[in-house]
């Protein structure tokens, strides 16, 4: 790895195409009644759910207001990103870390502290009518078309195109993911990466793990990707302990655990998975912010995003590599920011990031922190959060590196860009 290498620690590299699919993949378990709710509906009333589908409608919508570079390619989002930097710093080169998403059970059962995964009672599976599902997926398609054509765009594209070419890329991108016929048959998939392993597939994680890896290929060294583990996805647990997802070329370099989506982080079955990552010097990035998606900080599973629910497992694993990635974010009391860095001080192998912080003064009270001692300025990454962090309108990458060059010495910004991310990783020069 070149001294003249920066990294971005905490990026996401994924668009419209993989929301949709995830969506419609969801849709099919629904009315394949394999979706694991908390009380499974009976068959009559799950027939009572057509004509509404609510939350599947209000999840399109929020997923698409929080993409804003959704209707590039995942290759030109990279591109993009490594442009931006370049014009920051010409002399220095790119790398990142884009971190994969798992939203497919944020409407699936919850996994409290010390809970295992559960067999839903009541799940029985029937056959999906071809007819049904494409209807209802035609009522929340078009209900996701009309949303889009009546909000104010806020999606990006390629350079030139306006607004409204926006919204007819949006609209393409839909009409294309119109037909139910391949989700249908998607009974198994076996992904281009090889490392399916046995967990269970859905169509937008697979096409989202597959990108990442396409990516990995012909960017040979400049990504080093993070696997999303939802304890609730039969089989992701037993595949991540097999180690197929950390080896050969398409590789990733560790794990993204996003417990706001209904797992806490003490659930039994998590722990096997700490127990691999610290055996096999894997870091572990965790969604550590009262904000993020869905977008609010009263989600009813924000509190399970608490630092300290992950002080227990530092303590049992001491030699485990944990950033808690935004460092509490939309705190406005800073109790999440002081348990972190006091973690950090405590703890030898604690990081943290501060992605998605959009204005000096939301950087500046992070300094503050910086008076407990030096060990947070060795532990402290640089991260966009693109294109998420897209999502508050506020800057541009012109405007959000340069907040970062107002805040922080060129020599604390090299540390945080260069000497943190590069030890977090494991890697040397």
């Amino acid at each position: 790895m070149g001294n003249n290498t920066r990294f971005d620690a905490h990026c996401h590299i994924f668009t419209l195409k993989y929301v949709v699919k995830e969506v419609k993949s969801l849709l099919h378990d629904i009315l394949h009644r394999t979706y694991p709710w908390t009380e499974p509906p009976t068959p009559k009333t799950l027939m009572a759910t057509k004509g509404r589908f609510t939350e599947l409608k209000e999840l399109l919508r929020q997923l698409y207001e929080m993409l804003h570079s959704a209707l590039s390619s995942e290759e030109d989002n990279l591109i993009f990103l490594q442009e931006e930097a370049k014009k920051e710093f010409p002399n220095d080169n790119l790398r990142i870390i884009p971190l994969m998403m798992d939203v497919f059970y944020m409407l699936a059962y919850p996994l409290d502290k010390d809970e295992d995964v559960k067999k839903v009672k009541g799940l029985r599976a029937t056959a999906v009518d071809e007819k049904e599902f494409q209807e209802c997926w035609d009522e929340i398609l078009d209900d996701f078309s009309r949303y889009i054509q009546t909000q104010k765009t806020t999606l990006k594209a390629s350079k030139g195109v306006t607004d409204d070419g926006s919204v007819r890329l949006a609209l393409k991108i839909i009409d294309e993911e119109r037909s139910v016929k391949k989700t249908l048959k998607m009974k198994t998939t076996a992904l281009k990466s090889s490392k399916a392993g046995s967990f269970y597939p859905t169509e937008g994680y697979c096409y989202h793990m597959d990108k990442l890896m396409d990516l990995v290929i012909s960017h040979k060294g400049q990504l080093f990707p993070f696997v999303a583990i939802d304890p609730r996805r039969p089989g992701i647990v037993d595949t991540l302990l097999t180690g197929s997802f950390f080896q050969g070329d398409r590789r990733f370099y560790g794990v993204k655990l996003y417990p706001r989506m209904g797992y806490h982080p003490q659930c039994k079955t998590m722990d096997a998975v700490y127990k691999y990552c610290s055996d096999n010097q894997l870091p572990i990035t965790y969604h550590c912010g009262k904000g993020g998606f869905p977008p609010n900080t009263d989600w009813k599973y924000t509190k399970y995003g608490n630092p300290l629910n992950f002080e227990p497992i530092i303590k049992q694993y001491p030699s485990l590599k944990i950033d808690f990635a935004h460092m509490g974010s939309t705190d406005p009391s800073y109790d999440w920011a002081k348990t972190v860095a006091r973690l950090v001080k405590e703890n030898d192998n604690v990081y943290t990031d501060l992605s998605c912080y959009t204005g000096t003064d939301e950087l500046n009270p992070m300094k503050a922190f910086w008076g407990e001692g030096t060990k947070l300025k060795t532990r402290l990454m640089f991260g966009t959060d693109f294109d998420v962090m897209y999502y508050t309108d506020r800057v541009t990458m012109k405007i959000y590196y340069d907040n970062f060059k107002q805040v922080f010495d060129p020599d604390v910004l090299w540390a945080m860009m260069h000497d943190t991310p590069m030890s977090f990783l494991g890697l040397r020069e």
